[in-house]
């Protein structure tokens, strides 16, 4: 991304008639996709990788970006064109995938898919030159190579945007130590395993609750402490088992607080009476349900953007350019544009449900950051959330036409930039309505 400058990239963008910023979104995306698909070869080892290392080894260390750059649009009729080249490592690496993620970076960074589809051609001989010049300068060999990209699984892993990484089906993978051709799955993995399994065991004896079946509160939890024990012990090198067995104790630890917690909430939901609101039911969660037109349910906070935008399209107000509703469950990766899909992807799902149940409903999705860093910087980087945010809901099948988005950097705060609140205050996304 080094090689990237604000120059070549301006020049790209005067290539395929696309904003700098879309741009960049995109080539920031595809960049760490092609290398996560490199990673995924790499786990696979054998002669899958074999041949990958020998289409990066066999393109000699061509690493000219101004080259790429003008071939940028033209006929792919030159002798030994790099294009060829990175055609051929994009099939073996993503197959019929290809086509999804030239579409979901379209969507993402808000550009034609001809631009997306060109940007991948241009990305894929890039990142083969340089891996092609590491290998030659490092005299590395297949094995060599597969231990650096696995060396750096969690950082290439972590930099492809969610909506990117879901349409290629990575996911979130287990962090790994590699010794020899042998995983190791590390006790971080089995801590993490069990928060997550923890998590699980509440929803689903949240679900079970409200279904009357108080006495799920119990096995639940129970069953998963003994699977997390024979998860433990078969999943991990010895050399980790003092590891392990601390993991192991701690998770015991969180499903215990889970199962306290999800108790008392079992038997408010089992005793509960069925009093609820005209549109709005309070559910075991502490969130509010709400059904709507067309048959669909969600569960959002009381005075969360879904419900706000809900109340707003179903009422007489006029559309204008200054009713705004900030999102309230979003958060993107600490300095990126990166959703954070965890924490993130219930109000992705309800703002899609929201959109499809009110087929006429146009909006705009708005950027918004504090005024710490260069004011162009953090212009470019409210865009590029606001396209994330759209592409994220497009992916699920929104047509985008139905949502524009701009980014507005440090403009419009809703608070002083004086204090770390006020500063997480200003770094919002919000949407208003354009059309009902």
């Amino acid at each position: 991304m080094g090689m990237l400058t604000n120059d070549v990239v301006g020049s790209i963008s005067n290539k395929i008639g696309e904003d700098s910023a879309g741009v960049s979104s995109a080539l920031g995306g595809l960049i760490p996709s092609i290398l996560g698909g490199m990673v995924n070869k790499a786990e696979a080892g054998g002669s899958s990788f074999s041949s990958i290392f020998d289409m990066i080894k066999n393109q000699g260390g061509n690493l000219d970006v101004g080259g790429l750059v003008n071939q940028i649009g033209t006929g792919n009729l030159s002798q030994n064109d790099p294009r060829d080249a990175g055609g051929g490592l994009i099939g073996s690496l993503l197959g019929s995938k290809a086509g999804s993620l030239i579409d979901a970076v379209s969507g993402m960074a808000g550009i034609g898919k001809k631009s997306s589809s060109s940007l991948l051609g241009m990305a894929a001989p890039l990142v083969m030159g340089y891996l092609s010049r590491k290998i030659s300068g490092q005299k590395m060999g297949a094995n060599d190579l597969a231990g650096m990209l696995l060396g750096q699984k969690s950082s290439i892993m972590g930099a492809i945007p969610a909506v990117l990484s879901s349409v290629l089906g990575f996911g979130n993978t287990p962090t790994t130590a590699t010794s020899g051709a042998k995983i190791i799955t590390t006790p971080e993995t089995v801590r993490s395993t069990a928060t997550t399994a923890a998590a699980t065991a509440t929803a689903r004896t949240q679900e079970a609750a409200s279904s009357g079946l108080g006495f799920l509160k119990w096995l639940l939890p129970l069953l998963l402490l003994g699977a997390l024990a024979w998860f433990g012990l078969r999943s991990c090198d010895t050399d980790l088992s003092e590891g392990v067995n601390n993991t192991v104790a701690a998770a015991g630890e969180t499903v215990s607080d889970a199962t306290d917690k999800v108790g008392e909430m079992a038997d408010d939901a089992v005793d509960a009476t069925s009093d609820a609101m005209t549109s709005l039911k309070e559910t075991a969660n502490g969130m509010w349900e709400r059904a709507l037109p067309g048959g669909a349910t969600i569960e959002a906070n009381k005075e969360g953007v879904e419900y706000s935008l809900i109340d707003f399209i179903e009422s007489d107000n006029a559309i204008d350019e200054d009713t705004w509703f900030n999102f309230d469950a979003l958060r993107f990766q600490s300095g990126s544009a990166n959703i954070d899909a965890g924490y993130s992807q219930r109000q992705i799902d309800n703002m899609y449900e929201v959109l499809k149940a009110y087929p006429d409903v146009k909006l705009k999705i708005g950027g918004y950051t504090d005024s710490d860093g260069g004011e162009a910087g953090n212009l470019k980087l409210s865009q590029a959330r606001a396209n994330n945010v759209k592409a994220a809901i497009v992916t699920k099948g929104i047509s985008a036409d139905r949502i524009e988005t701009e980014g507005y950097g440090e403009a419009h705060p809703v608070a002083p930039n004086d204090t770390p609140e006020n500063k997480a205050r200003n770094r919002r996304i919000a949407a208003r309505v354009t059309a009902k």
